[in-house]
């Protein structure tokens, strides 16, 4: 039996890539190690983990320091691979939700740090650079990231406005682009996202994904006009359309927005681009059996997230599906429709949500060590 292992981050507790060490470690201490080989693949859907998920013998990871969302500076991960001039920056590390610890506050929260990050690519060498959008913590329009990268802003009465965000967006009634780093002519960029919400409106970054980063309900309608606002001056001054009803611009905040303005962008589906490049169909293809996880299957799981989207694919090829998850929020039926033929909860006990997180790579590890030997119970010897 031959078993790909290909499971997305246990959120708050693993990453993709222990997740899928620890299941391939309990793999091998079952009754099944003697029965074939095993292979582990990280996945990720365009937010945390995508970095890893992208990874390729010639990526190469570095560090380097940026913009804090709010305060100072951090360092960020991100990799270059330097053969094919591409780069590859997430979000979730430069300003994402690990960086707040005073709370949040989308009217500070900068997208600088992203700008930052694209100066080192740019610094690099790159042509291309992917920038994976989820797990942000920003409703600033991609105006930080813009700034970084050379764009000014102004007032009414023609005062810079410095970073701004949030409902400050507002304040912006001219921008001007003629200080942006010349390099970037020179570059596309590709966003992988997770969502493909426009800008405003009631799908929009404010009202869905604001409340997520502080925005108060009263507020939320103030954010939907600022980032509009912010849309249609930028707009003015690269003499294009606004974006506010485009598919993917409410990622992230309207990061789209921003970077658009800055290089030429597109936006594709974070786990699409994950499943070309890591050749998922060919591996799903070459295996007897298919295991993938995450922290949570739920609603947002069956809309297509990556543990579904292998389910999927493993369907379309006629191979079975395993899936274990912290919890799962859906029914075996629903899940069976998306391909996933049986479902496991790694939860071993009563517990605090903490306890669970803080335990979940032993968890993890018990649940698929029993579900491999009763795997194994079921096959014929020899």
């Amino acid at each position: 039996m031959d078993i790909l292992v290909s499971c997305d981050k246990f959120r708050g507790s693993l990453t993709a890539r222990e997740a899928n060490a620890i299941i391939l470690e309990a793999l091998a201490s079952s009754d099944l190690t003697a029965a074939g080989n095993a292979i582990a693949i990280a996945i990720a859907d365009g937010g945390e983990g995508t970095l890893d998920a992208l990874a390729s013998p010639t990526l190469a990871f570095r560090t380097t320091a940026v913009t804090a969302p709010f305060d100072g500076t951090i360092d960020a991960p991100w990799g270059y691979d330097g053969a094919a001039g591409r780069a590859v920056i997430e979000m979730a590390g430069a300003a994402g939700h690990a960086h707040v610890t005073a709370g949040y506050d989308p009217d500070r929260a900068t997208s600088a740090g992203i700008g930052d990050l694209i100066r080192a690519a740019l610094d690099a060498g790159a042509r291309e650079i992917v920038v994976a959008v989820g797990g942000s913590i920003t409703v600033d329009g991609g105006a930080g990231a813009l700034e970084a990268l050379g764009a000014r802003y102004f007032a009414a009465d023609e005062e810079p406005v410095v970073r701004p965000a949030g409902r400050a967006l507002r304040t912006v009634e001219s921008v001007d682009l003629s200080g942006l780093d010349p390099r970037l002519s020179g570059v596309r960029i590709i966003l992988a996202a997770d969502v493909d919400n426009p800008l405003v409106g009631e799908r929009g970054a404010a009202r869905v994904f604001g409340p997520q980063k502080g925005v108060a309900a009263d507020d939320i309608d103030a954010f939907d006009a600022a980032l509009a606002h912010f849309d249609g001056r930028l707009a003015t001054a690269k003499g294009a359309a606004p974006l506010a009803d485009t598919p993917f611009a409410g990622a992230a905040g309207g990061i789209m927005v921003g970077l658009a303005a800055a290089a030429p962008t597109e936006a594709v589906d974070g786990f699409s681009l994950v499943f070309r490049q890591q050749r998922l169909e060919e591996r799903i293809a070459a295996a007897d059996l298919v295991i993938t996880g995450e922290g949570s299957l739920d609603a947002q799981s069956l809309s297509g997230k990556g543990p579904v989207a292998v389910a999927r694919a493993a369907m379309a090829a006629g191979k079975p599906v395993i899936a274990f998850a912290g919890r799962i929020a859906v029914t075996p039926a629903e899940l069976a429709a998306e391909g996933v033929c049986a479902a496991f909860a790694i939860g071993r006990g009563p517990a605090s949500l903490q306890e669970a997180l803080e335990t979940g790579g032993a968890s993890l590890a018990a649940t698929a060590r029993a579900v491999f030997d009763a795997i194994a119970i079921g096959r014929p010897k020899g």
